[in-house]
């Protein structure tokens, strides 16, 4: 009679809190594992290893041969995928790079940049923006280039450095 009592407890009440517990735990470690997927799974939100050339021609940005400091990072997402840029420029190298990106900036632009952009721009490796002083910000929409359903959103900061060089910053997003 004892033996069958241990059985009853033991079937009735710890073996389906232990398979609570577990069923709970599996759904977290799945939402973990869907919310952060791990970097060239080619998952949506994945960080993917692509090179330099590659996330410049997505952002529609050339980056100039005397730039220094390059750091980049490319995520894909669901459905639009985001890309990151920043570099250096020596003095006297902002206005030939501004010519050809035509994103007209305004000066001041605070360091609200958001914090997707920001985790963006720590994923490729680079400053800070928000460190670095006064910014000077712009963005454009631009329209989807032949045999693309989409177009890009693009931002660029620009601040300038003690010895007369540039840091640059953007973000670009294809955009539906």
């Amino acid at each position: 009679m004892r033996r069958r009592r241990w059985r009853t407890l033991l079937l009735g009440v710890v073996l389906p809190l232990v398979l609570t517990a577990g069923a709970v735990g599996g759904l977290y470690w799945l939402r973990e594992w869907d919310r952060h997927p791990a970097a060239d799974s080619g998952r949506p939100g994945s960080w993917v290893t692509v090179g330099s050339e590659e996330v410049a021609a997505f952002a529609r940005v050339r980056v100039p041969g005397s730039a220094g400091e390059l750091r980049w990072a490319y995520r894909k997402g669901l459905q639009d995928d985001v890309a990151f840029l920043s570099f250096r420029l020596p003095p006297g190298g902002e206005q030939g790079f501004l010519n050809g990106l035509g994103i007209p900036l305004t000066p001041d632009a605070g360091t609200d940049l958001g914090s997707g952009v920001l985790e963006g721009f720590r994923q490729a490796g680079a400053p800070d923006p928000r460190a670095a002083g006064a910014l000077r910000h712009g963005s454009v929409v631009a329209d989807a280039l032949p045999g693309h359903n989409k177009r890009l959103a693009e931002s660029a900061w620009l601040a300038e450095e003690a010895d007369g060089g540039t840091r640059v910053w953007v973000h670009a997003m294809d955009a539906p």
